[in-house]
C-alpha cells in the first residue's frame, strides 16, 4: 500500500514537471521562417517576385536578413494607406493613440518619408525599428507604370 502511494505521489509530482518544464526553463523558440516573416508585411493579393534570406554576418549574434518584392496594381497611395493603418501611425509616423502634448513609447518607432519625384512617380520609405529588428518597406510607382512595387527588407536578431 505504501508503494502505491509513494508511486501515485510520484506520478502527481513529475507529471506537472514534465510537461510545463522548469520554472526557469526559457520557453521554446517559435520558429523563424522567410515565408512567416513576410506573410507579416505582405500587403492583401500582392504577388511575390522573388524572397531571399540569409545570415546577417554579424559577430557576437545570431541574426537573419531577408528581402523580397512584392507587386500590385493597385495604387501605391492605398498601399500606403493600408501600411499606415496596420503599424497605427499617421503619414509623419506619429502614434495615432497618442493624445496631444502627451509623450507615448512603445516597443517600435516608425519613419515615414514621402520622395517628392518627377510628374505622377511616387516613392515612399517606412523604416520600423524595434530593439531586435529592423523591417523597411520601399512603395513606388513609377509614371506611366501599371503596378506598385514594394520592398521588403528585414533584420532580425534570433540570440544574443
Amino acid at each position: 500500500m505504501l508503494t502505491r502511494k509513494l508511486s501515485l505521489f510520484t506520478f502527481a509530482v513529475a507529471l506537472p514537471v514534465c510537461c510545463l518544464g522548469v520554472a526557469d526553463e526559457a520557453p521554446p523558440r517559435k520558429p523563424v521562417t522567410l515565408m512567416g516573416m513576410l506573410l507579416e508585411w505582405r500587403y492583401p493579393d500582392s504577388e511575390f517576385t522573388g524572397a531571399e534570406s540569409a545570415d546577417a554576418a554579424v559577430n557576437g549574434i545570431t541574426a537573419i536578413k531577408s528581402k523580397a518584392i512584392l507587386t500590385t496594381p493597385d495604387p501605391a497611395e492605398k498601399v500606403m494607406d493600408f501600411y499606415l493603418k496596420k503599424l497605427n501611425v499617421d503619414a509623419q509616423g506619429k502614434n495615432l493613440d497618442e493624445k496631444e502634448g502627451e509623450r507615448m513609447t512603445t516597443d517600435r518607432s516608425v519613419l515615414i518619408q514621402d520622395v517628392p519625384g518627377a510628374g505622377s512617380s511616387k516613392l515612399y520609405v517606412i523604416a520600423i525599428n524595434g530593439t531586435k529588428s529592423s523591417t523597411t518597406l520601399v512603395v513606388s510607382r513609377a509614371d506611366g507604370d501599371d503596378v506598385t512595387r514594394i520592398a521588403w527588407s528585414d533584420y532580425r536578431q534570433l540570440a544574443p
